[in-house]
């Protein structure tokens, strides 16, 4: 772990306001970025092992950073090191087996949330689902917190909140840890108190009166069983959340606390993603 995770500095957790203050529309990519965005969510270049490398060159055609539009919402595109930018840019399908597990026979005015937001791959088609519900947003990286907030604005969703905190067994301060400088990835460490908020999810849930939840969505780097289930032994079962996208820690395994949990509260495991497992109450 040592050779590929550090701790996360003040800097990086820090926004760009050089070009953040702009209108969303303003970066929107010139005819050479639409051409190479285009022919790469066409071909090969769409495929994991390649996005990084071509969205780092589409990113080089102008100065700053680019917006654009994935599944009817807005978002801003910094080409840093961002897995789910790369996705976002070059796959128009990107994770669409979770996002349609978790939206699918949403009512109107149902509840979500999303642990681990980064810049709202599932927050937004979330909150857009269900527009007199609430969609709550929780990620402890400020900087995702700031760029979230910017693209939920950008996409007119009223009803999503943004929470800049990490979720746990218990409230208190701790830092974060980034692996292999990718700032979708990254981690709490509640050992050291560098500021970082940490928070139960159930007060989060309390504070933004949550009483019932659709759909819920988890990534958060290994923390998961700390996280949630907490949570899902303590609530009451109007509360507990109908769906649940968690990731996975192998491909056909799922973290043990949770498992556990879900075994015990009647949940059924209805399908995985490469990265995650979809849960429905039963």
């Amino acid at each position: 772990m040592a050779n590929i995770w550090r701790k996360l500095n003040n800097e990086e957790m820090m926004s760009n306001n050089e070009f953040k203050t702009k209108v969303f529309g303003t970066f929107k990519p010139n005819f050479i970025q639409k051409f190479l965005i285009s022919f790469g969510q066409k071909t090969f270049l769409k495929r994991g092992i390649f996005r990084g490398t071509y969205t780092t060159f589409i990113m080089l055609l102008s100065k700053g950073p680019l917006d654009i539009i994935f599944r009817n919402c807005a978002y801003r595109i910094w080409g840093e090191h961002n897995l789910i930018e790369y996705g976002l840019l070059l796959n128009p399908n990107y994770n669409s087996s979770d996002l349609n597990f978790l939206t699918e026979q949403a009512s109107l005015d149902d509840n979500f949330v999303d642990i681990g937001s980064n810049i709202g791959l599932y927050s937004q088609p979330m909150a857009l689902a269900a527009p007199k519900g609430k969609t709550i947003s929780i990620d402890a990286n400020p900087l995702m917190a700031s760029r979230l907030k910017f693209n939920a604005n950008a996409s007119r969703l009223s009803n999503l909140e943004m929470v800049s905190s990490a979720v746990s067994d218990t409230n208190g301060v701790g830092s974060l840890l980034i692996r292999k400088n990718d700032v979708a990835i990254v981690a709490l460490d509640e050992s050291a108190d560098e500021g970082i908020q940490i928070r139960t999810l159930s007060s989060i849930l309390d504070e933004k009166k949550i009483m019932t939840i659709y759909g819920l969505k988890i990534d958060i780097e290994g923390h998961e069983d700390k996280a949630l289930v907490p949570f899902l032994m303590n609530a009451p079962k109007k509360q507990l959340p109908k769906r649940i996208v968690i990731e996975k820690i192998s491909q056909n395994d799922d973290y043990p606390g949770c498992k556990e949990a879900f075994d015990k509260l009647n949940y059924k495991l209805i399908g995985r993603s490469r990265n995650n497992s979809f849960y429905k109450l039963v």
